[in-house]
């Protein structure tokens, strides 16, 4: 790399593109190594220096894959489809069509420098994050004690906590307090933390982030906090229908799996296969770690979606048995 490229341009080593974008170095390093989601210059000296172009680029794709989108899908995109994919996603939440009561959100704060963060976020500032709307702050705590034990006679959409150090004995008062006030979302900033705690509020559900703040980034975290506030739209409408057991075991599908097939496109193996993976699913579904209300009730839907699924190609595999005369006796 020659000098004359160093002085056109400014750049970055990795842990000030991770300061500046709230994306750990962790995380950029996967988008680099395994999506080529950057284009960083390397130095004599083997550091790899990202422009400008790749700080927008990581601050942008924070901003998607936390609205759900898949960073294998978008990590080729360039700063500026990325911009305008963020764009289209706003302006489709801000639609009236999709704007519930809610929107607005009612948010708790607490921390000692969260007073001042407080107004900072009913600021016009960043009142475009927030379609335009002032954030309303319910209440404000000086510290996780004080608000031990508090109610509050409305649940707040969104707890946001600044603790100075994280570990598993704050990540646990965190959880609690969530629990206890039935928040809806809740956004943890911190200074320094253990990769437990963090990892733990991160199973959560919980939006954890490291301090300090640039406007970029509390910009993005409100934006991240919004969707939380709409209604999910994934529920599963036959809930209450009871789920029958299954009807194969693992002995009759492999079974059922190693048999030569008359049909070209080999129905019977591949019928046979997605059962016993669905059944697996299922299986995991249901014991999978729950570390708070929303993640019970995410496993329950996805337990009973893997469920039907797998009753539904019972009975396709029955039809393809019939056809084919195959017999599905456990033993033959």
């Amino acid at each position: 790399m020659t000098n004359t490229l160093l002085k056109s341009q400014v750049l970055y080593r990795i842990g000030v593109v991770s300061k500046l974008s709230g994306v750990p170095v962790p995380t950029l390093r996967v988008w680099q190594t395994r999506y080529n989601a950057f284009s960083p210059t390397t130095t004599q000296g083997h550091h790899r220096l990202y422009n400008e172009d790749d700080l927008q680029k990581a601050t942008l794709l924070k901003s998607l894959t936390g609205q759900g989108h898949g960073i294998s899908l978008i990590a080729g995109l360039s700063a500026a489809q990325l911009k305008q994919l963020l764009n289209t996603v706003t302006s489709i939440a801000s639609s009236p069509a999709q704007q519930p009561a809610l929107a607005n959100g009612a948010w708790v704060v607490i921390g000692a420098s969260l007073a001042s963060l407080a107004s900072r976020l009913q600021s016009e500032t960043f009142s475009s994050a927030r379609l335009g709307q002032a954030l309303h702050i319910q209440r404000v705590w000086p510290d996780l004690a004080e608000a031990s034990g508090a109610q509050l006679d409305q649940a707040p959409d969104v707890l946001m906590v600044s603790v100075n150090g994280l570990n598993d004995s704050i990540a646990d008062q965190i959880l609690a307090l969530s629990q206890q006030l039935a928040a809806r979302q809740t956004v943890v900033l911190y200074s320094f933390g253990q990769l437990n705690a963090i990892a733990r509020l991160g199973r959560a559900s919980f939006l954890v982030h490291r301090e300090p703040l640039n406007d970029l980034g509390l910009t993005t975290i409100i934006q991240s906090a919004r969707p939380s506030l709409y209604a999910p739209t994934w529920v599963v409408e036959s809930l209450a229908t009871p789920i029958p057991s299954r009807q194969f075991s693992d002995v009759v599908l492999q079974r059922v799996a190693n048999i030569p097939s008359q049909v070209m496109c080999e129905c019977p193996r591949h019928v046979a296969e997605l059962i016993g993976q669905l059944a697996q699913f299922e299986d995991y579904s249901r014991d999978c770690l729950n570390e708070s209300p929303k993640d019970a009730e995410l496993h329950r839907q996805l337990n009973t979606m893997a469920a039907s699924a797998r009753a539904l190609f019972e009975k396709a595999l029955l039809m393809v048995a019939t056809h084919e005369g195959i017999s599905l006796a456990e033993s033959v």
